[in-house]
């Protein structure tokens, strides 16, 4: 069972405010999540201030403002080799969009993908990377747990399985196996180009974290970071 730590870093919002989202959060991934994807069960905890997250513990990180450019929160691995989420609040809400469907966004690829390197082959052999938000990313797609909305998410329907049915989205949104939703994107691997970012209509500038910029960025310099983060209070 992953042990969920939450850490809140960010001065924009406040640990009574991640604890009402937080039910929703646990909630989404043990039930929803759980019965489209098969994800193991997740026990989430709010890290009081002060104190350590314990070894071997995943992280989702609530702080200020992004590090990458044009991220508005993305999943990674810490130095330790744990998954790792980060949440943008400001960037987030510069932007217009739900911070709780940030958080939700990252939570769901982090347990389907959490180690970065999960793929679906299609029948033209191109590869699709296991990031199962983006491709229907936006506020208006997302749904209500309680009053806390958070992230649709694509099923394995979408990545055209043998066995594929109906649903490819959980909302019920997508209209067919690969179809990227307006303001959405997902990414595919082009063997002369490597992972190539595919649009829907209106894709945003800003987006969350993908697979071919966290492969760009300079080695260790974001992971660095995650591992003191808690320690700046």
């Amino acid at each position: 069972m992953p042990d969920i730590v939450v850490i809140n870093e960010s001065t924009a919002l406040s640990d009574a405010d991640i604890g009402t989202m937080l039910p929703a959060l646990a909630r989404q991934w043990n039930q929803d999540l759980a019965s489209v994807w098969r994800v193991e069960q997740a026990r989430f905890t709010l890290l009081p201030a002060g104190q350590s997250p314990p070894a071997g513990a995943w992280w989702l990180v609530f702080l200020d403002n992004s590090d990458q450019a044009s991220a508005l929160a993305y999943h990674d691995l810490s130095n330790d080799g744990n998954p790792l989420s980060k949440v943008f609040v400001k960037t987030l809400r510069a932007g217009g969009a739900s911070v709780s469907v940030g958080a939700s966004h990252e939570l769901c690829e982090m347990a389907v993908d959490p180690w970065l390197n999960g793929a679906y082959q299609d029948t033209a052999g191109h590869f699709w990377a296991a990031e199962i938000c983006d491709p229907v990313q936006g506020d208006q797609y997302g749904y209500k747990i309680g009053d806390t909305l958070v992230s649709d998410f694509v099923t394995p329907n979408w990545f055209a399985h043998r066995h594929s049915q109906v649903a490819m989205d959980f909302c019920g949104h997508a209209g067919a196996a690969f179809d990227v939703l307006p303001g959405g994107y997902a990414q595919k691997y082009e063997p002369q180009l490597g992972w190539v970012q595919t649009g829907g209509p209106s894709a945003p500038a800003a987006a969350h974290g993908s697979r071919r910029e966290r492969r760009r960025r300079q080695a260790g310099r974001s992971l660095q970071q995650s591992t003191v983060v808690w320690n700046r209070r």
